[in-house]
């Protein structure tokens, strides 16, 4: 059963036949002023904290890693999960000199092994994923659970987790299931939800069982837009 539009069969049918139209890449430039993913970036940081531990999920270059580990100051720490070895190289040179932060070179899953992990078409690696077909030029890239990286010591427990994993935020979750369920200091959660590659994988109603799976653990989750949902606990 969906629990709002943004889920719902209807909805969920009409992205997929936008995107296959490419409707949505005319849509985005025809609102240049709102910057990238703007909306989201103000939910984030409204819910910042000086102090707070952020596990940045798919941190990339580390854009958004610099930011937290700005906004969360020298009592803070930023763990950044960036798997892709090139792109987890640029992290570390964009990040000279801050010293809150720790790279983490792994992905996130639901379970503990090695996937291929695919290069992008765009020059920031920002849609480096992981598929299931091995190609010429692919990566075999170590994954972890988040639940397993907390007991081996890796990274300390998160009040906040941002999570962009090109199609595999659901596998994510799954793999921190304990850490959601039974870590209280866990505040909030800020997820990209890519429809689209959900779709392509087979499972077209993961949208509806990430915002399950968050409410039921008590959060009250929030589509701040048509792809982005904030989850906030307490």
């Amino acid at each position: 059963m969906f629990l709002t539009w943004q889920t719902s069969p209807a909805f969920i049918a009409l992205r997929t036949i936008a995107r296959k139209a490419g409707l949505n890449r005319l849509i985005g430039r025809l609102r240049p002023n709102q910057g990238y993913e703007f909306t989201f970036d103000d939910a984030i940081f409204s819910h910042l904290r000086e102090g707070d531990i952020v596990w940045d999920v798919g941190a990339n270059v580390g854009y958004y890693t610099k930011r937290f580990a700005e906004t969360v100051g020298p009592s803070g720490m930023v763990f950044a999960f960036e798997p892709f070895p090139d792109t987890a190289a640029r992290l570390c040179e964009n990040l000279e000199g801050v010293s809150n932060y720790a790279l983490v070179p792994a992905a996130l899953g639901a379970e503990c092994g090695t996937v291929t992990m695919q290069t992008g078409s765009d020059a920031l690696g920002a849609t480096n994923r992981i598929v299931d077909d091995s190609q010429d030029g692919d990566v075999t890239i170590q994954i972890e659970t988040g639940d397993n990286v907390i007991i081996s010591g890796r990274a300390d427990a998160p009040t906040c987790i941002k999570i962009d994993t090109e199609g595999f935020e659901l596998d994510v979750l799954r793999g921190m299931g304990a850490l959601i369920e039974e870590t209280p200091t866990l505040r909030a959660l800020f997820i990209e939800v890519h429809f689209g590659l959900l779709a392509e994988r087979g499972i077209p109603k993961a949208p509806i069982m990430i915002e399950q799976m968050l409410k039921k653990n008590g959060f009250e989750t929030t589509w701040v837009d048509s792809s982005h949902i904030v989850a906030v606990r307490g």
